[in-house]
């Protein structure tokens, strides 16, 4: 598994390769945002450990640069910042996952692994709905234009695609989606809430909706 590695603390960017080379990555590290957004231009990674607080461009601004080119690698936010409208910043910027600092190595190892074998359990498969196609591949979602997903939103999507013909509960999601995270029923209607954002930006006839029994559905829409 390939990663890159964006931290502007020397220290901590030494000891973060050094464990996850130990453990078998190949690891490519950067001081800064801009650095990560050039590397991504011309290398191919499995995955992006970036840190928010950097100097030259942030993580927030590399992420959103990265994602406008319609790379999708999965990538995990390494943060100082505890509050959850940062985390929320960092997620729609298009992180798929984040750490707070400090964190334990384990943990990032665990996470790593867990994007990897998300990505790695897609198969290549297009979903259509109404007047969208969103096609895992590519992690790209389509209608009348197109913008392309995050793995975890991919991952949302796909889980309420295949069940449209039923309530998905925010159990049911959270073992689907982000199983063996520490995720709750608010990082749900979270990332729900990225996607209706997202249905509306491409004008797809379709959108999530909550029911009465807290469960989540994908229907059709007349008015686009």
């Amino acid at each position: 598994m390939k990663v890159l590695l964006a931290e502007d603390e020397n220290d901590l960017r030494e000891v973060v390769q050094d464990y996850l080379e130990f453990q078998g990555y190949l690891v490519d590290a950067v001081p800064n945002g801009a650095a990560a957004v050039e590397k991504l231009a011309r290398d191919a990674y499995d995955a992006v450990v970036m840190d928010i607080m950097m100097p030259v461009m942030d993580g927030i601004a590399a992420m959103r640069k990265i994602r406008e080119t319609g790379n999708t690698v999965p990538a995990i936010f390494l943060t100082a910042k505890a509050e959850v409208s940062d985390r929320v910043e960092g997620l729609d910027a298009g992180a798929d996952d984040y750490l707070t600092k400090p964190f334990a190595m384990e943990e990032l190892n665990a996470r790593l692994r867990a994007l990897y074998r998300r990505k790695r359990d897609y198969k290549t498969r297009t979903f259509t709905f109404g007047n969208l196609e969103l096609d895992t591949e590519s992690s790209e979602l389509r209608a009348h234009n197109s913008i392309a997903l995050s793995q975890k939103e991919v991952r949302l999507l796909c889980c309420l695609l295949s069940n449209t013909d039923k309530d998905m509960t925010v159990s049911e999601l959270l073992s689907e989606v982000w199983t063996g995270e520490d995720a709750s029923a608010d990082i749900v209607w979270m990332y729900i809430s990225f996607l209706n954002a997202k249905l509306q930006s491409v004008k797809a006839n379709a959108a999530i909706q909550i029911s009465d029994a807290s469960g989540y559905r994908i229907t059709e829409v007349k008015d686009v």
